[in-house]
């Protein structure tokens, strides 16, 4: 499962040290082995923290990232309605399960000193994959 990777990733007890929305986005690359190229880490590695100022959770940016990936057309969200209702309905199911996903207010709801932002990471990445199985991958990548 998704989750199994991210909270592996997450961890910091295993020897890894990535943030939030590295964890989410590295692990959507091995689940689904996207092959993607270590900028788009480096990209991701910015909506940490809430994107640096504590606003959008940077595990559900890293997970629109993904759905961008996975189900824009020709580049463009403009040109994909698939997109459009698969991160509506991320954002939407998030927000149901936590409320707003301001980082600032999930931290002082969910935050564990040892564990971070662990629960929200392994909700937010069961949500993912539940949407992406119901929703055919439009961007399959070799």
């Amino acid at each position: 499962m998704l989750r199994d990777i991210v909270g592996e990733l997450y961890y910091h007890g295993n020897g890894h040290n990535y943030s939030c929305s590295e964890s989410m986005l590295r692990a959507i690359d091995s689940y689904y082995d996207l092959k993607l190229p270590e900028e788009l880490f480096y990209a991701a590695s910015a909506y940490s923290g809430g994107c640096g100022h504590d606003e959008m959770c940077g595990a559900v940016a890293s997970a629109i990232a993904a759905l961008g990936i996975l189900y824009s057309q020709q580049g463009h969200a403009h040109n994909s309605p698939e997109m459009a209702a698969v991160r509506k309905e991320l954002f939407e199911r998030f927000e149901e399960k936590f409320g707003p996903y301001r980082c600032v207010e999930l931290k002082k709801r969910y935050h564990v000193p040892d564990r971070k932002c662990e629960v929200l990471l392994l909700e937010c990445a069961d949500i993912l994959e539940d949407i992406i199985s119901r929703n055919e991958i439009i961007n399959k990548r070799d």
